[in-house]
């Protein structure tokens, strides 16, 4: 038994799963985990993680997307300093811009906070950031919240408001705080983002070499580390620094923006998407990186007063264009708007491993976890795994009997199939499968597209409560629609929402309060120039590009969503596939081992008699 386990009772999967880490850390390893809900795979994790730093002198990264997990990582933190009496110190940390303690950052995007932030910080112009340290010396009021933080385990906001009431900068105090911290909890990009890790690693005092890195949620890595790695500008972007270079009397960097935008309506004179090679654009700037350099100069001036340039995420873009590097994808789009063109240009990332491969292979060791990471065998080569990587699925701890999985094959979503007739017969099925559900029930979309044609055909036919997910919904808007959602559990609601959406990650409805999901259709991404890139892209590297770059990130986004229904031990429920693709050979060998849906069209008598056997209402 790990002796830093925070709770009496181990369960067999986590046993596992422990003995598992533990021999990783202890050999200096990788392991991929395929651990469904339920299992306990934070403290199975962290306990002989933290056991092996604590006596290596190595730090534990445990590293998420959510801010959830975040609370449920300093928690367990605090049950095993609780139980074990254990000396160790525990910092966590968000993101800079989502720890600032100023009110006039809110509407940024990353990178104009960013550039607003060092703006700020190198005019001397941040109160919060001058009161953290004068010269080289911490203020007194710095090393009062830096001891709080490092006494006791605190969640991110716990943290910013102590920081806020003495007047220093939250996220320069996380940081200092974690240099004598053994358990670091962050987001992906502290140590994936090298605009980020630099920094984060040299003011913490900590080493990759020294790094245990714990990823959870893990099968959102690739397309967080993707994102963050692609790069874009548009025609309107290029218009609003030219604006910028009038206002500031720059006529070089004036004539340059102008060079730039009638290239870039030169290149989108017809409506399509296209690959623009990367020598194609630049051979029509001319001598671009001398004025690249001045945009730069330019651009740190105007942000003193104005919080963002134009010209910066310009010259931004350009210089990561110049890039020669393979795993990108140089696409332009063109589209009719009704203020005339719309052009952008993209720099798409289709390889993550970019950056993290050289992190991966730097670390002590690397633990992926996540209740949806299969196949692990394409999380271990698209993120550049060494090949002797563990991979390992854990055993479903959840009762089976508690659980009706089934595919419904009387309709599907098949893009050439989309007709009114088809949208009538999933509302159908919808509609029966969430009457034939006693309380709560989510139906899960491919897209805002389908769910409104479905949903025009639904209203109708539901003889319940309908509560809608919309796009872009705010933290507040989407608590309210949970609120409203649970309130009426008894009588029963519908919640129409989008795979991949607000709803399809980091919400729990346990109990009574959803007893069925439905799936309506395979979430393929959309057949554009990017997916195919992505495809064409892994088949030269592995060979595997219809699986790596569409079937399997499709499946495991559904699988998310499809998670929601069964949360613990003593949830009961029913999740429904709808679409008669779901049985074929080429999708339905996709399913984990321990889900194994039965198809169906009797799925009406299916759902009853599985209702009538958990005697719950």
């Amino acid at each position: 038994m790990v002796s830093l386990f925070p709770y009496d009772k181990i369960r067999p999967e986590q046993d596992e799963l422990i003995k598992d880490v533990y021999a990783a850390v202890n050999n200096g390893k990788c392991l991929i985990a395929h651990a469904p809900t339920g299992l306990g795979k934070t403290a199975a994790a962290l306990a002989p993680a933290l056991e092996y730093a604590l006596k290596s002198k190595k730090t534990v990264f445990f590293l998420t997307s959510r801010h959830t997990q975040h609370a449920i990582a300093v928690e367990t933190a605090r049950l095993i300093k609780q139980k074990h009496k254990a000396s160790f110190s525990v910092t966590d940390v968000v993101g800079k811009r989502h720890m600032c303690a100023r009110d006039d950052v809110s509407g940024l995007f990353n990178r104009q906070f960013h550039d607003y932030c060092r703006s700020l910080v190198e005019s001397d112009s941040c109160k919060f950031y001058s009161n953290f340290r004068k010269g080289s010396m911490l203020t007194p009021d710095s090393k009062i919240v830096i001891a709080t933080i490092a006494a006791e385990p605190l969640h991110t906001e716990e943290a910013v408001e102590v920081a806020k009431k003495h007047g220093v900068c939250p996220y320069e105090a996380a940081i200092s705080a974690s240099k004598d911290a053994s358990l670091i909890i962050a987001d992906y990009y502290s140590l994936f983002n090298p605009q980020v890790s630099e920094g984060f690693l040299r003011k913490s005092g900590k080493s990759v070499e020294d790094a245990i890195i714990i990823v959870d949620e893990a099968h959102n890595l690739p397309d967080r580390m993707r994102e963050m790695l692609t790069d874009r500008i548009s025609l309107a972007v290029v218009e609003r620094a030219l604006k910028e270079s009038e206002k500031a009397e720059e006529a070089e960097i004036g004539q340059f923006l102008s060079d730039l935008r009638a290239a870039l309506i030169n290149l989108g004179n017809a409506p399509g998407e296209k690959i623009i090679p990367r020598q194609h654009l630049l051979e029509k700037l001319g001598d671009y990186q001398k004025i690249l350099e001045k945009m730069a100069v330019v651009s740190e001036s105007i942000r003193e007063s104005e919080q963002q340039s134009f010209i910066g995420s310009v010259a931004g873009f350009l210089e990561a264009w110049e890039t020669e590097e393979e795993g990108y994808a140089r696409i332009l789009t063109s589209e009719n708007s009704q203020k005339g063109r719309a052009v952008s240009l993209s720099l798409q990332c289709l390889d993550p491993s970019i950056e993290t491969a050289s992190i991966i292979r730097q670390a002590h060791s690397v633990i992926l976890m996540s209740g949806t990471l299969t196949p692990t065998a394409m999380f271990r080569d698209i993120l550049g795994f060494p090949e002797d990587t563990a991979l390992k699925e854990y055993h479903n701890p959840m009762p089976k009997e508690n659980r009706l999985a089934l595919i419904v094959t009387s309709a599907t979503t098949k893009f050439s199939e989309r007709t009114s007739d088809q949208f009538a017969k999933l509302a159908d099925v919808c509609a029966r499968a969430s009457d034939s559900i006693p309380g709560n029930v989510i139906l899960f979309f491919p897209s805002y597209a389908v769910m409104e044609e479905v949903h025009k055909q639904l209203h109708p036919k539901l003889g319940k409560e309908v509560i809608k997910e919309h796009p872009n919904l705010s933290k507040e808007e989407k608590q309210g629609l949970l609120h409203q959602f649970r309130s009426v559990y008894f009588n029963g609601a519908v919640l129409l929402a989008v795979i991949g959406g607000s709803f399809s990650e980091g919400i729990d409805l346990p109990g009574t309060l959803l007893n069925g999901v439905v799936i309506v259709g395979l979430p393929l991404g959309q057949p554009n120039l990017h997916t195919r890139e992505l495809i064409r892209y892994y088949d030269s590297m592995f060979g595997r590009g219809w699986d790596y770059g569409y079937v399997f990130p499709a499946f495991t986004k559904a699988l998310q969503s499809a998670g929601r229904c069964i949360r613990t031990e003593t949830d009961r429920g029913v999740i429904l596939f709808v679409d008669e693709r779901y049985a074929s050979a080429r999708y339905y060998r996709c399913f984990p081992k321990d889900l194994a849906p039965r198809a169906t069209t009797l799925y009406e008598q299916a759902i009853k008699e599985f209702f009538a056997r958990q005697q719950m209402f």
